[in-house]
């Protein structure tokens, strides 16, 4: 219960604070793609690389309110950050 409270901190804190994982170039270009297409799944997919759990609970969060648009507007930024702060 603790590290579920922990990460859901860390992921306001990430989201506040517009932090997402460092990725290679090819990989954000396709996470920036699927954010576009299937909401969240580019964050999750990034998350998960980096082994940032944060960043995969923001991806289902994006995803889970992607019905809204807000979520899908939500997971195009954040596709947009990942890939523009890419590695390599």
């Amino acid at each position: 219960r603790v590290v579920a409270m922990e990460v859901f901190n860390e992921a306001w804190e990430d989201t506040k604070g517009q932090r997402v994982p460092h990725i290679a170039k090819p990989w954000a270009a396709i996470c920036l793609l699927l954010n576009i297409f299937l909401p969240g799944v580019g964050s999750a997919v990034s998350g998960i690389m980096e082994k940032k759990w944060s960043t995969l609970l923001i991806g289902v969060l994006q995803l889970a309110t992607s019905w809204l648009i807000v979520g899908w507007i939500w997971s195009i930024y954040w596709g947009y950050l990942i890939a523009y702060y890419s590695t390599g």
